[in-house]
């Protein structure tokens, strides 16, 4: 009877938790709930909700509420002109250079083949009644030990110390109140070490960058993969723009352009075809968009990205 009355007990409290899990809480939580009642206190007041639990949800596009302090726009246009401008020459610099060539490294030298004395075996046959034939005797030097008493020229000559320059404190002339200090136009004279040879062209100034055109080209940038005449995704919506931006009946001119590595005619040749290849692409992109063929002018150029799209002849 005590076991059955344990097994009604029992089946008792998994009804009533499992009626209990049913809910919004599972039945850990349920049962921490029991245990905090049964313990009273704080823990087992009703929790406050979380601060704005019933307000509206917050746009996120009208945040944050505050001005950001940021440049002119004059000021942030200049800069990027500025960093298109050393992208520009960086990429004509890289072309000029061309590709990096690495040398093969040299064959390893050949090895010395040991010979019979020194390997210590001998082919010759000694015939009876013969003398064998005399081998040469390796000649040993035996360095002479030194007495305690004897001593050399080399040991008795002093060891000639390291010559370290003259160290000079530079001493700045006293600055009145209210003058400013005299700045030098020219740089310093570049100081002069013992064992160290200073290049004469150390105060010369920097080599004038070529003439390069490194102006953007003019139109709207149309991204294609590298090495390639597939345009890239997500350049449906550029397309649509610039069409949009005019009338149907205006000419439009693209402008393809390759990646060339290097200022070889040969090179140009492959930029110039491949450029040439992404401008028809374009073309045939447009035409299928309803643009008159007549209406599409196309060149090419050995160095660049993808291709362009303007109003205006390149």
């Amino acid at each position: 009877m005590q076991k059955t009355g344990w097994l009604r007990t029992g089946f008792a409290m998994t009804g009533i938790m499992t009626l209990a899990a049913c809910g919004h809480r599972d039945a850990v939580d349920t049962v921490g709930n029991w245990y905090n009642q049964y313990q009273g206190g704080e823990i087992a007041k009703q929790r406050p909700p979380a601060p704005g639990v019933h307000g509206p949800y917050p746009r996120v596009g009208l945040t944050p509420t505050t001005n950001v302090d940021l440049p002119s726009a004059q000021a942030r246009q200049a800069l990027t002109d500025r960093m298109t401008l050393q992208r520009n020459l960086s990429q004509h610099v890289a072309v000029a250079d061309g590709p990096l060539t690495i040398a093969a490294p040299p064959p390893p030298p050949p090895k010395p083949r040991a010979s019979s004395s020194e390997s210590g075996s001998s082919m010759s046959v000694v015939a009876p009644g013969q003398t064998p034939p005399a081998t040469p005797s390796a000649t040993v030097n035996t360095p002479v030990a030194k007495t305690a008493g004897s001593k050399t020229a080399d040991d008795t000559r002093p060891a000639s110390e390291a010559a370290l320059p003259e160290v000079t404190r530079f001493a700045p002339p006293p600055i009145k109140p209210g003058e400013l200090p005299q700045i030098g136009d020219l740089p310093p004279v570049a100081p002069d070490f013992p064992g160290f040879a200073i290049p004469r062209d150390a105060a010369l100034p920097d080599i004038a960058p070529p003439a390069y055109d490194l102006t953007e080209p003019h139109g709207t940038l149309i991204r294609f993969n590298q090495a390639s005449d597939q345009i890239a995704s997500g350049q449906d919506g550029v397309i649509g723009k610039v069409l949009g931006a005019g009338s149907p009946h205006d000419m439009l001119f693209i402008k393809g352009f390759g990646e060339i590595t290097s200022f070889q005619p040969s090179e140009q040749v492959l930029g110039i075809k491949l450029g040439l290849l992404r401008a028809r692409v374009l073309a045939q992109s447009l035409i299928l968009r309803g643009i008159p063929a007549s209406h599409i002018r196309i060149s090419a150029g050995a160095l660049g990205r993808g291709a362009r799209i303007d109003r205006s002849p390149y």
